[in-house]
This record gives structure tokens, C-alpha cells and sequence, in this order.
């Protein structure tokens, strides 16, 4: 090794030695196992709050717990069944629209928490989401207008379909989210007559004998909309009158597939099984007059 190079080693450990001589090591000492500790708290407390979301966001999906908006339309099929009474048909339902979170949906924080809270407010009973006044009207509105924008461009012919928003029992039902339902008139007016539904409705899936019930419950109450509203509330103006009284059931022109099939053989429900069921749950069939529950 040269001469110079080990002179600047010698240089340097002697610089090093009195650094250290010089140190305050009372204070070093304590200052670094404080810090040391303080990151490692950090770094346990960060890991806990994440591992804890995670955890939430998992008991949710478990639960079907979700704050989703789904736009589903309805369908009648006619079924060919030789066991069963003329006019027999399948009900179906699908998406038809991309899913948004409520967050997405609205941007005002108001509208958010007042939209959940009308959710909750839903029975199996009274499926539709009680909108009322301003907000409620505006609530209703965008998701309205969401919905038509996203078929704005559709190339399919348009109709008149029915629109509103509801959110089934979620005591009952597999995911608890917001579901916007579109039907033709004439067909969801035949399920205001119960005994029509246990007799001539088959559906796809077993489970979605409960999208009947809901069916029924929102005819009856399409029903008694249409005598208590009177036409005068159609021409009311947005941002001038108050909307305290408005349609929850809104007529949107829209262009959807109405050449739906099914994916499965009709499936007919038991409901000599599951009346009691709905009798317990203070479901009301065949009633003209629904119970809304209260805003809020």
C-alpha cells in the first residue's frame, strides 16, 4: 500500500476516533432508540389500520354489502308449458348499463348519505326508494340521466320504458346495493294482480322469486301513483317548484334489447312455501294500496 494512502487512512480513523470521543453519547443513545421505536409504532400501526380495512372490505364482499348502482331491465318470455295454464311466461331481468359506485354517481357528499339512508329505509314491502322534495327529486333525476346517457348512442329502436330506483330487502336478498328498474308498462301492470304471478310466472333462477314480490309491490304502487298524482305534477318546473310531491316512477324513451333469452329451463316457484314467509315480513299481496316507508 503506499505511503500517502495509508497516511489518509491513519487521517481518517483518527478524525472518526475523536468524533466519537466528542459524542454526547447520553443523548445519542436515548434519541436513537426513541426514533427506532417510533418507526417500528408506525410501521405496526399502519399495517393494522390497512390489515383492518381489508378485512371490512372482505366482510362486505362476504355479506354482499355494496354501495353500487345496477340499471337492470325486465322481460316477459312466453313459455310453452303443457303442465301449465295458458299465458305462462318466464320473467328475466339483466344489466343494461355499466355498474357505478354511489360515490361515483353523485358528487355532492349530501346526496350520497341521503341516498343511503332512503335505501335503508326500504322494506320488501315498499322496495321503491322514497324520494321526496328538492333532493329527493334531484337524487332520482341523476340516476335517471346517467342511464340515458349511457344509452344515448344505442342503435337499438327506442321505447318507452318505466324507471325507478329501489333497494329490496336487505335482510333478504344476496347483495345489498341499489338496483334502477326498467319494465315496459303494460307488462309490470300484470303483476299487480297476485294471483296472476303465482299462477303464469315462471322464473330463471329459484332465488328470484323474491324479484317478483318486488315486482308486485312496485304495480301496486305504479297503480296508486297514477290515481293520487295529479297530471299537473308532469308540468312542474325543476329549481321552481318544489318537487315535494313527484313521481318515483319516471317514463324515460330509451333504446334497449328486447330479444332477451334465457339461460336456463323456467323454474316454477312454491308459493304455498313462501307466502307465510311474506305474511311474516308484513308483505302486503294483492293490496291496492302499498305502505311507503318514511324518508329518511
Amino acid at each position: 500500500m503506499p505511503l500517502v494512502d495509508v497516511f489518509a487512512w491513519m487521517v481518517w480513523m483518527e478524525a472518526l476516533f475523536e468524533w466519537l470521543s466528542e459524542m454526547e453519547w447520553r443523548r445519542v443513545f436515548p434519541e436513537l432508540v426513541g426514533k427506532a421505536a417510533g418507526v417500528l409504532l408506525g410501521i405496526a400501526i399502519s399495517w393494522w389500520v390497512l390489515f383492518r380495512k381489508r378485512l371490512r372490505y372482505l366482510d362486505r364482499l362476504r355479506r354482499g354489502d355494496s354501495d353500487e348502482l345496477l340499471f337492470q331491465a325486465h322481460y316477459l318470455l312466453p313459455v310453452n308449458d303443457d303442465q301449465g295454464p295458458d299465458g305462462t311466461v318466464l320473467l328475466l331481468f339483466r344489466n343494461v348499463a355499466p355498474r357505478r359506485t354511489i360515490d361515483d354517481a353523485y358528487d355532492n357528499p349530501s346526496a350520497r348519505e341521503t341516498l343511503r339512508q332512503l335505501a335503508r329505509a326500504t322494506t320488501l314491502n315498499a322496495p321503491i326508494v322514497p324520494t321526496e322534495g328538492r333532493v329527493g327529486f334531484e337524487i332520482l333525476n341523476d340516476a335517471a340521466s346517467i342511464l340515458t346517457g349511457w344509452l344515448a348512442t344505442s342503435s337499438m329502436p327506442r321505447k318507452v320504458w318505466l324507471f325507478c330506483m329501489t333497494c329490496e330487502d336487505r335482510n333478504v336478498v344476496r347483495k345489498e346495493c341499489i338496483r334502477c328498474f326498467l319494465f315496459q308498462e303494460d307488462e309490470l301492470l300484470r303483476f299487480a294482480d297476485w294471483s296472476w304471478c303465482r299462477k303464469h310466472v315462471r322464473v330463471e333462477r329459484p332465488w328470484h322469486w323474491l324479484r317478483v314480490v318486488t315486482l308486485h309491490r312496485i304495480a301496486c304502487y305504479h297503480q296508486d301513483e297514477q290515481i293520487a298524482l295529479p297530471a299537473a305534477l308532469d308540468r312542474s318546473i325543476p329549481f321552481v317548484d318544489d318537487q315535494r310531491q313527484h313521481r318515483r316512477i319516471m317514463r324515460l324513451a330509451l333504446g334497449i334489447c328486447d330479444s332477451e333469452v334465457a339461460t336456463s329451463e323456467p323454474c316454477q316457484v312454491d308459493w304455498d312455501d313462501k307466502e307465510p314467509v311474506l305474511v311474516q315480513r308484513g308483505v302486503l299481496m294483492s293490496s291496492p294500496t302499498p305502505s311507503s316507508p318514511p324518508a329518511g
